[in-house]
């Protein structure tokens, strides 16, 4: 990709030496969009290798391009007190809950439009299927009764939702 870029740097370098002209304004534009695309690719490869997800989206298990927010989630709370990092399996679940919110909210707006229903009864199915993993990794890592009693209380609100 670096012999690219340096030909259509040359090239771009060329055409603006001899002044742009109808003839050229084509190939302008042309080279222009590759370099664009090749430092944009370069950007993302960057941020991945960085392991920093800032500015790039991910993509859920079916290849959708998903919201993250566990990078915003941590520089918004990185300095209050009182706040601790959650664990990864912790940051997953609240993640995927966030995201079939995102989903269901997206597929409820597009059945509104007259789209189908199929996104929007995913989104709430990948909400609630993460809460419901949340939840037993809760359960599973409490060490009181008094916490278990808690939890259980609330599955008996949730069990009274109609």
């Amino acid at each position: 990709m670096e012999e690219l870029l340096r030909k259509v740097k040359k090239e771009l370098s060329n055409i603006s030496d001899k002044g742009l002209t109808s003839s050229n304004l084509d190939t302008a534009y042309k080279l222009i969009d590759i370099y664009k695309d090749i430092k944009e690719a370069d950007y993302y490869e960057k941020c991945n290798e960085e392991s920093s997800h800032y500015g790039a989206r991910d993509r859920d298990s079916r290849g959708r391009y998903t919201e993250n927010y566990n990078d915003y989630d941590r520089q918004k709370h990185s300095g209050d007190y009182g706040y601790y990092p959650l664990n990864e399996r912790e940051e997953r679940y609240l993640t995927r809950m966030r995201e079939g919110l995102y989903n269901y909210n997206e597929g409820r707006s597009r059945y509104r439009d007259g789209g189908s229903k199929e996104r929007m009864i995913d989104g709430v199915d990948m909400a609630m299927g993460a809460l419901v993993n949340f939840v037993e990794f809760m359960m599973d890592n409490v060490d009181t009764t008094q916490e278990k009693e808690t939890i259980r209380k609330h599955i008996d609100k949730l069990k009274k939702i109609d």
